[in-house]
């Protein structure tokens, strides 16, 4: 796929529109629409910016940008008293390009959706740094017990933790948040999946500062706090972005 059509698929896949796109590259809508159909070529800086807004940068290993997530809590919540680092203040820019949040960084009223969009859809969760892929089989709430008896911090998110705030589709994915990915693995009695195996699977992501704020007891489980619970949802598959579509009110369960 050459740069034009990557473009044109990831800004599709993102739910952005040329213009949308421009606005948070700073560039004007005519820019995006000439690259895409491949009359002009972005310089290497363009490009790597258009990209780390699609999620996939040049030199992409598969690896999401973390302060995607930490500029959404903060522009959702500016009391976490994380601090700004130049990272978050490129995402806060961008999306003040299109009206997303203030110069503060706050999200406008009737933007916080959006926002949580943006963010889960930049830094999907199968991309998480450290995240480690396991055999499918117990649940996350069989996880969360058998952590919770080894005494390893966890928090539950994914379409489980949609689940826990609100009731409304079965799991397809048990992903959580631990300490220690290998220490909760063993707890759990987790197998690693193949290299390059698909199908279903369990998912350790760890701990980065920012997705362990806020995390709740549900009905006796650690769940992440829900802002964080719908950025992961946009960021997960299949029927998870309906979650986040529920849990912020965009669409009746």
């Amino acid at each position: 796929m050459d740069l034009a059509e990557r473009i044109s698929t990831l800004r599709r896949v993102n739910g952005l529109s040329a213009r949308q796109l421009a606005a948070l590259v700073d560039v004007a809508p005519t820019t995006v629409t000439r690259i895409e159909a491949g009359a002009v070529s972005p310089s290497f800086d363009l490009a790597q910016e258009i990209l780390a807004v699609l999620g996939e940068p040049i030199g992409f290993t598969g690896t999401a940008d973390p302060t995607v997530i930490a500029a959404a809590r903060l522009a959702l919540d500016p009391k976490l008293g994380l601090a700004v680092t130049p990272g978050i203040e490129a995402w806060r820019q961008r999306w003040a390009r299109i009206g997303l949040v203030d110069v503060k960084g706050r999200a406008i009223n009737g933007k916080e959706a959006d926002v949580q969009l943006r963010a889960g859809r930049a830094a999907r969760l199968t991309r998480r740094p450290g995240a480690v892929d396991f055999k499918a089989g117990p649940t996350a709430r069989d996880i969360a017990v058998a952590l919770g008896v080894a005494s390893i911090e966890y928090a539950v998110t994914g379409d489980a933790g949609a689940n826990y705030y609100h009731s409304s589709a079965g799991e397809a994915w048990p992903v959580l948040y631990v300490e220690d990915v290998e220490l909760a693995a063993e707890a759990a009695g987790l197998i690693r999946k193949e290299p390059g195996s698909f199908g279903m699977r369990v998912t350790l992501i760890p701990f980065d500062r920012v997705t362990e704020l806020g995390r709740t007891k549900i009905d006796g489980i650690t769940v992440v706090a829900r802002d964080q619970v719908v950025i992961d949802a946009y960021g997960g598959i299949d029927r998870m972005t309906e979650q986040a579509d529920i849990l912020v009110g965009r669409r009746v369960a």
